[in-house]
């Protein structure tokens, strides 16, 4: 055996799926999920989940193989994906109920964390069995079988997420549908590396071809919940929950927030940061706002009337650091049928000749009454597109 290809290999069975982890992770654009119960759920996939897969192939699956005279492919084709799916998933029943977790964006990035831990850890119980190929096996199992394995407990995640708001018996329907989808995706990846259904070269390409596909199909799913929950935010957020109409276009281009921003750093450099955290907390308040008037359990309502509380508090204190004059900027920069506000901005100083910076700051904080009004006054676009923005 040789510890370096070994250690080779483990930092390759450890490093690329958390990479491929760290990519879901950061698709959620507007963060509902914490990082806590993301570890919480990779932890248990680890440990919890697959310990308990290795119980149950050991001492039930194979039992059952011995006594009916099965072929040895049951395991891999049926009793592995079955036992696997279902304790991967297991932490997902917690995580469920926390106010943290809210549409089934979270639920694939919670499902996908729990089966990339539980891959992971399968890694270097194969790696211990074949030492001198650690590096060839990590490669191949990171791009492949890890991918599998967050793909199908992603997708569990998933349909945890998107009918948690439905009947108990709807939710158990969807569950067992989730978990019966998973199943079939396990075993049918495992029908082409064991059944011997596929010559042997194409095992490996097939292999990564299918893991690969699989992130992808999981990226399409949070895209997809990312679209629906920016509806969440015109259907929710309003005047009393000091929102603007134009900070809520503004929060509902976050998946563009560095063009979004791109006058606001221009202009205000210091204060972009502050207008980015800002917007973020707009659209997890919207999230909130829907998902407590989707859910029937006061428990939940009540949990998530405390997360609204205190974005609502946060939202309030990141207005007074940016200041009312860059509130009334951010306003103007989003209003309802413009889309870049230094268009309007040039049109309005056409007339003040070479470029001036003191001109143009006299004209953007001008009050004097031979003026009468200040620019953001003459572009007329406040929240509702007429009249002057309020602050």
């Amino acid at each position: 055996m040789n510890p370096v290809q070994v250690l080779i290999g483990g930092l390759i069975a450890v490093g690329i799926p958390l990479v491929f982890l760290l990519v879901i992770y950061m698709l959620d654009l507007y963060a509902s999920r914490t990082f806590r119960l993301v570890l919480l759920c990779f932890g248990w996939g680890a440990v919890g989940g697959l310990a308990l897969s290795l119980w149950f192939n050991e001492y039930v699956a194979m039992s059952l193989i011995a006594r009916f005279a099965l072929s040895e492919l049951w395991l891999y084709v049926a009793f592995a994906p079955f036992a696997e799916e279902i304790f991967k998933s297991i932490s997902l029943f917690y995580v469920a109920r926390r106010s943290e977790f809210t549409y089934f964006v979270d639920g694939a990035i919670y499902g996908f964390a729990s089966g990339i831990g539980f891959s992971i850890t399968e890694n270097f119980l194969y790696i211990r069995y074949s030492p001198d190929q650690a590096i060839g096996l990590s490669l191949i199992r990171a791009f492949s079988t890890c991918l599998m394995h967050g793909t199908a407990a992603g997708l569990v995640g998933a349909v945890v997420g998107r009918f948690r708001f439905q009947k108990r018996s709807g939710r158990r329907l969807a569950l067992v549908g989730g978990w019966l989808a998973a199943i079939v995706l396990h075993g049918l990846f495992n029908s082409i590396s064991q059944g011997g259904f596929v010559p042997e070269g194409l095992i490996p390409i097939l292999g990564v071809g299918a893991g690969l596909a699989g992130v992808v199909m999981i990226g399409f799913v949070i895209m997809r919940g990312l679209k629906e929950q920016r509806q969440w935010f015109v259907e929710t957020l309003d005047r009393k929950t000091g929102v603007s109409g134009a900070e809520v276009r503004a929060a509902q281009a976050y998946a563009s927030i560095d063009e979004v921003l791109e006058p606001i750093t221009k202009q205000f450099p210091a204060k972009a940061g502050q207008v980015r955290d800002l917007l973020l907390r707009q659209a997890q308040l919207g999230i909130k706002r829907k998902v407590q008037q989707r859910m029937e359990s006061p428990e939940m309502q009540e949990q998530l009337g405390v997360e609204i509380e205190r974005l609502q508090a946060e939202m309030e204190k990141l207005r007074k650091e940016v200041g009312p004059y860059v509130m009334v900027f951010v306003r103007a920069v989003f209003p309802a049928g413009a889309s870049d506000v230094w268009a309007r901005l040039e049109s309005l100083g056409e007339g003040l000749g070479p470029t001036d910076p003191d001109a143009w700051k006299g004209q953007l904080e001008s009050d004097r009454p031979s003026s009468g009004r200040n620019i953001f006054d003459r572009m007329r676009v406040d929240d509702d597109g007429e009249g002057t923005p309020s602050g």
